[in-house]
């Protein structure tokens, strides 16, 4: 039990990656204001990279700009400016015009006081003559120009007035007022036409609310075909990038100034709205449904920088230099740019856009139907794509190389960005690329931390399994590619070698504890380092004999010429020890090396709480086999077939044998490894005298094989397998074997 658990809570790639998977959701369904503001950067930047878009042509702008300004004089102007502006808008058939400047003062310069008597005196003088009365009221009202203003606002029909509130802020609202308080019949007619609350307990919900209002002239709005605010809620950082179109008032909900001049070019559709438990859920302007979020904010896909739209300087249009179908059934919108009265917005586009723009853009929008959707919340394709490229990389990186594992997250945080600007600039659709780059960043991190602390773990455990059985640079191979190493058992084609001392038994009861234990540390330990000098891993100690392996722990392709390089160093270091042992008065060493190659079982073997990386199987034991048939061969080094197939020619070879040994029914071939080079002098004459006795014997030429043999033994007296084999031929030929004799001799012992 204890085991399954300490697995359950062990930190794994894809635990923490679904941790910080869920902690990126926590945080989009509390989207904190500092991912907003960071959010916001990516989000102008898909507008920038986008690029403008085509406009329709519903909407046009009359500007009141410096060179209006310079002409006509310092804003505000007289009404008669206006009066003279609508007369033209009126003649060219201008389908809406509306205003984003206030008119909520009396023109000054007209003394009020004087006016005043003489509305009394004229009124008094009506009454005595009634058929005066139409022409004094004409009279009278060719001296107020707001009342001229207010005619001309009737005459045309469609003039929309806008005005704005005070204090907006994004809280609940309640249905009770607070702050100033002003008649509401002023801006009664921009209200919305039908209000649905889906439950009576509903309230408080979360609705942008004003604390005050300020408005146009009431005459001049009474006059206006409807009246919409112009506020725009900017974000934290000051950019406009969306528009309130429902604002709470005094238990009134009100439209934007965009929002009442589309009801009157649309033939005035009804204005819908209808709030849940959580806001609003439904705006809707007659048949057509308006993107909003809970607040009722629209986000505007603003179609390019400032002066996008057609733009028309107010002098211009007044003093005739506009031709009328410029207006001609469109929507007219009438706004100050000019320097001093300039109503600057910052939008994704520009730090410097004209106010009146804003809301061409919203009807713009509206128009076409080109809404921008950024999907919140948990359930959107943001957190879909978060959470696949998130697993993706945790799935991926800890089976690559680190510097691919960097590649690997550039391209995935590019893949993000491109899947979003491909949505954004082709469907109108923004994720929110702060969370997918946090998540696929943090998860790149933590994956690489854990990595790194798995890498940590198994390096320890390899240094510490291996650093007493192959050579430091082995190690540190293995340490900076553990993927080439794999424990346990395995099945894999290696070379063994075994080396024991001769007559060691006996030595040892000769000599001095003390004095056994120096000589065989001075034995061992040069031995060693030429096996991890030749790549090989100590297996192991028996006694006075080395068990050492080629292939293992990682792979070793050239593993049988390694052993066979050992093999030829190990006796040429062991005859320098000799001569420093015989000037000491210690014993001679003399060793016996067998050396086999093929596959075998390797990995750690034991129980469980005592084990050893080793290797087994009847390969193996063969080399151990060849080890003991040095003394009766009388050689110093001797490999199987298997080995010598594997060698280049660069090695000396004499194949002294073909045996059969104890427990085997198939023939082994034995050479004896006599050195590196190409052989000179009596070495070559020997060994090619003796192939040609041992191809004799093999074929019962008695009398050819003893002749041979004899010659071998007068180029080297103490050769041993020269010796063997003579004396083998004798018997032989004394005693011829059976018809079946392949030249193989059958061992018995092991």
């Amino acid at each position: 039990m204890k085991k399954y658990l300490s697995f359950l809570l062990r930190p794994t790639y894809l635990t923490a990656t679904v941790l910080i998977i869920l902690l990126h959701l926590l945080l989009m369904a509390v989207h904190p204001r500092f991912v907003h503001n960071l959010e916001m950067i990516f989000y102008d930047a898909m507008f920038q990279r986008r690029g403008p878009l085509p406009v329709g042509p519903e909407v046009v702008i009359v500007a009141i700009d410096d060179a209006s300004v310079k002409a006509i004089g310092r804003w505000p102007w007289s009404r008669r400016e206006i009066i003279r502006l609508l007369e033209v808008l009126t003649q060219a058939k201008a389908r809406v015009v509306g205003f984003d400047v206030i008119f909520a003062e009396k023109e000054e310069g007209l003394d009020r006081v004087f006016l005043s008597r003489l509305e009394r005196e004229l009124a008094r003088f009506a009454r005595q003559v009634p058929e005066l009365r139409p022409w004094l009221q004409q009279e009278l009202a060719a001296l107020d120009p707001d009342t001229q203003l207010a005619q001309i606002f009737h005459r045309h029909g469609n003039v929309v007035l806008g005005y704005y509130f005070q204090g907006l802020a994004s809280v609940a609202s309640g249905h009770d007022s607070f702050g100033l308080t002003i008649n509401t019949d002023v801006i009664k007619s921009s209200t919305y036409d039908l209000v649905t609350w889906t439950s009576v307990h509903c309230a408080p919900c979360p609705l942008i609310t004003a604390w005050g209002v300020e408005t146009n002239l009431p005459r001049l709005t009474a006059a206006a075909a409807d009246t919409g605010f112009f506020n725009a809620m900017p974000d934290p950082d000051g950019a406009i990038r969306a528009m309130p179109l429902v604002v709470s008032y005094q238990d009134e909900l009100y439209a934007p100034l965009s929002l009442a001049i589309l009801q009157r070019y649309l033939n005035d559709p009804p204005l819908q709205v209808t709030i849940g438990n959580y806001g609003i859920t439904n705006l809707a302007l007659g048949a057509l449904r308006l993107p909003v979020d809970d607040y009722g904010r629209f986000r505007i896909n603003f179609r390019g920088p400032a002066k996008t739209f057609p733009y028309y300087s107010f002098v211009d249009v007044v003093s005739g230099q506009v031709p009328p179908e410029k207006f001609h059934d469109r929507i007219v919108l009438v706004g100050a740019t000019a320097v001093g009265i300039y109503d600057v917005r910052v939008t994704p586009f520009s730090a410097v856009f004209p106010g009146v723009e804003v809301h061409a853009n919203v009807i713009d929008n509206i128009l076409r139907q080109d809404f921008l959707w950024a999907p919140t919340g948990l359930v959107n394709p943001t957190a879909l794509l978060l959470i696949v490229l998130a697993l993706v990389l945790a799935w991926l990186q800890p089976r690559v190389r680190p510097w691919f594992g960097l590649l690997l997250l550039a391209l995935l945080i590019l893949t993000a960005l491109m899947v979003n600007f491909y949505l954004f600039s082709r469907h109108q659709i923004y994720l929110q690329s702060t969370y997918v780059l946090s998540c696929v960043s943090l998860t790149y991190v933590i994956v690489a931390f854990l990595r790194f602390l798995a890498e940590e773990r198994e390096r320890k455990r390899i240094r510490a399994v291996f650093q007493n059985y192959v050579a430091p640079d082995v190690v540190n191979t293995m340490l900076q590619h553990p993927e080439k190493l794999k424990l346990g058992g395995e099945k894999r084609d290696m070379t063994v070698l075994f080396s024991d001392i001769r007559g060691f038994t006996t030595l040892s009861e000769q000599m001095e504890p003390e004095v056994l234990v120096n000589l065989l540390h001075s034995y061992l330990n040069p031995m060693t380092e030429i096996v991890f000098k030749h790549k090989g891993t100590m297996d192991k100690y028996i006694g006075d004999a080395i068990m050492a392996l080629y292939g293992a722990p990682l792979p070793l392709p050239e593993h049988a010429a390694c052993a066979c390089e050992t093999a030829l160093e190990m006796q040429a270091t062991l005859s320098r020890l000799r001569e420093g042992w015989r000037a000491q008065g210690l014993p001679e060493l003399h060793i016996g090396i067998g050396i086999n190659s093929g596959p075998m079982t390797v990995g750690n073997m034991g129980s469980e709480r005592l084990f050893d990386y080793t290797v087994i199987g009847d390969n193996v034991n063969l080399a151990s086999r060849l080890e003991g048939l040095n003394k009766y061969y009388g050689t110093g080094i001797l490999i199987s077939g298997a080995t010598q197939q594997l060698l280049p020619p660069t090695f000396i070879l004499r194949e002294v044998d073909r045996v059969r040994v104890k427990g085997k029914k198939t023939p082994v071939s034995l050479f004896e490894l006599r050195g590196q080079g190409q052989p000179q002098g009596p070495e070559a004459e020997l060994l090619h005298t003796f192939a040609a006795g041992l191809s004799a014997f093999r074929q019962q030429q008695w009398q050819e094989a003893e002749k041979l043999f004899t010659l071998c033994l007068q180029l080297a007296p103490d050769d041993g397998p020269a010796k063997l084999l003579l004396q083998r031929t004798k018997d032989l030929a004394a005693n011829p074997p059976p018809p079946d004799w392949d030249g193989t001799a059958t061992l018995t012992e092991k």
